[in-house]
C-alpha cells in the first residue's frame, strides 16, 4: 500500500439516493432505490471527544490532517443488530488495529458509538476509512444523532460491484432529518446495506475517523464525460453567459472522431477556463496486470497534458464505474485526483482526493436536494452528464432545457462553480 505524508491537499437513507446516486457512462443509468433507516439499542454508552493527531506519515487512504475522533485501538463500538458482531482486528491503516462488523447474513450490518458527553464537531466534516469485503455492490451510510433520531444528519455513499478494498468516506451529507446540532453529537452509526440477497455474509473494516475543518464556501464541479462534440457546441456557451467553467473527461481515442470533441475544441475550452480530464475508455479490472494498467494510465494522461492541459491531465474520472483495489493502487501512481460515482457531496477539499463522489446531473429533483446540503455545509456536488440536447441520442442523457434548469438551481444557491484543478486547491 502507498504511504503518504501529511499534506495541506495534493491536489465514494437520506435525500438524493436515486438515480442522482449512479454516475457512470452511457447505458449506466439506474436506481438505486431506497434506504432504510434502522435503529438499534443504545444503552451501552461508552466514548470520549478525540484528541488531536500529531504529523505522521499514514497510509492512504488514511489521513493525518485534523482532529482524531477514533483510531479504533480499542473498540468503543457496539452491534446494531442482533445478528452482527463487532470486535477488533488485527488489519489497520493507523495504529495497530481496525474494526471489523461482521454477520452470516444478506440483511444490513452496521455499529453504534455512543458519545454520553457530546461529540462537537460543529463546523467541521467527519470522514472514515471504510474497506467492505463482502458482498458488493453495496451502500455504507454513516448517521450522527445530533442530537438524536428526529435531529439528524446522514451520508450514504454507494460501492462499485468490484470495489473491495479500503477507500476514504466523506460524510457528504445526503439526508437531514430536523435541526440537527453538530455540537452535541451523541451518536455515530455505521451500518452497510448489501445490494444482493445472494452472498450469505457480510463483512467491513473501519479505521481513521476524523474531524476536519469545514470550509467557508460550498461548491459544483460540473463534469462532462465522453468528449461528446456539444459539450462545446451547447454546454460551453451555456456555461460562458454564466461566467462558469467546466470539466470535459475526454477519451483519448475519441477526439477528433465523429460527434466528438476536436482538439482544437479542446484546447478552446481549456483557454475558456476548463479543466480537460483524463477518461480512457478501457475499465482497469479488465486489465491483467498492475503494470498494463500503469502504463495504459500514463498514455492517457500524457496524451492529455502534452496536448491540451497539462493542469487537467491529472484527473481521472473512471470508465463504466467500474475499479477494484489493485486498479486504485495504479490510479494513486499516475493520477494526482480521481473521480467516480458515489451519489454524495464530498468535502471541500476533498480530504484524500481518489474515489471523489459524482452524482448524475439529469436526476434534477435528486440533485436539487444535496445542492441544499452542500451549501447549508459549505460541501461540493460534482455532477456528471455526458451530452446536453436531444436525450433520444445516445450521446445525449440531458436535454437543453433540463440543462438550463440544471444551471438556474445551481446559481439560486450560494456555490461557487470550480474546477476539479480549482476544487483541489480551495
Amino acid at each position: 500500500m502507498t504511504k503518504q505524508h501529511r499534506r495541506t491537499f495534493l491536489t465514494t437513507v437520506g435525500v438524493g439516493m436515486g438515480s442522482a446516486a449512479l454516475a457512470g457512462c452511457i447505458g449506466s443509468r439506474e436506481d438505486d432505490g431506497d434506504t432504510d433507516d434502522p435503529d438499534g439499542d443504545t444503552n451501552d454508552p461508552t466514548g470520549d471527544d478525540g484528541t488531536d493527531s500529531p504529523d505522521a506519515d499514514v497510509t492512504a487512504p488514511a489521513i493525518a490532517d485534523g482532529e482524531s475522533i477514533d483510531d479504533f485501538e480499542e473498540i468503543e463500538w457496539n452491534p446494531l443488530y442482533d445478528h452482527t458482531t463487532v470486535e477488533a482486528s488485527d488489519e489497520a491503516l493507523v495504529g495497530d488495529g481496525s474494526m471489523l462488523v461482521e454477520a452470516d447474513t444478506t440483511e444490513s450490518i452496521g455499529a453504534y458509538r455512543v458519545f454520553p458527553d457530546g461529540l462537537d464537531v460543529e463546523g467541521k466534516d467527519l470522514s472514515v476509512a471504510i474497506k467492505i469485503e463482502s458482498p458488493t455492490p453495496a451502500r455504507v451510510v454513516l448517521e450522527a444523532r445530533a442530537p438524536g433520531r428526529s435531529d439528524q444528519l446522514t451520508s450514504a455513499r454507494s460501492i462499485p460491484s468490484e470495489f473491495t478494498g479500503w477507500f476514504r468516506m466523506e460524510a457528504g451529507w445526503t439526508g437531514k432529518r430536523g435541526e440537527p446540532n453538530l455540537g452535541n453529537v451523541r451518536e455515530l452509526r455505521i451500518y452497510v446495506q448489501p445490494h444482493s440477497d445472494t452472498n450469505p455474509t457480510t463483512r467491513f473494516l473501519v479505521d481513521d475517523l476524523r474531524a476536519t475543518e469545514r470550509g467557508d464556501q460550498g461548491y459544483v464541479v460540473l463534469t462532462f464525460d465522453d468528449g461528446v462534440q456539444n459539450q462545446y457546441t451547447t454546454a460551453m456557451p451555456m456555461l460562458e453567459e454564466r461566467g462558469w467553467p467546466g470539466v470535459a473527461a475526454v477519451i483519448p481515442d475519441s477526439i477528433n472522431q465523429p460527434d466528438r470533441l476536436t482538439v482544437d475544441q479542446c484546447r478552446e475550452m481549456r483557454s475558456a477556463g476548463w479543466d480537460i480530464a483524463s477518461h480512457p475508455h478501457t475499465a482497469l479490472p479488465e486489465m491483467e496486470s498492475h503494470d498494463e494498467r500503469v502504463g495504459y494510465l500514463e498514455d492517457a494522461r500524457d496524451y492529455i497534458a502534452n496536448r491540451i492541459d497539462e493542469d487537467g491531465a491529472n484527473h481521472y474520472f473512471a470508465p463504466y464505474n467500474r475499479m477494484d483495489a489493485d486498479s486504485l493502487e495504479a490510479v494513486r501512481e499516475v493520477f494526482d485526483h480521481s473521480y467516480i460515482h458515489g451519489g454524495q457531496p464530498n468535502i471541500a477539499p476533498p480530504t484524500d482526493g481518489h474515489m471523489v463522489s459524482r452524482v448524475n446531473g439529469y436526476a434534477l429533483d435528486e440533485v436539487s436536494d444535496l445542492l441544499d446540503l452542500a451549501a447549508e455545509y459549505n460541501q461540493a456536488v460534482v455532477t456528471l452528464v455526458h451530452g446536453v440536447g436531444d436525450t433520444t441520442s445516445d450521446l445525449n442523457d440531458i436535454s437543453e432545457a433540463d440543462f438550463e434548469t440544471l444551471l438556474d438551481e445551481i446559481e439560486s444557491r450560494d456555490l461557487q462553480v470550480v474546477t476539479a484543478s480549482e476544487l483541489a486547491n480551495v
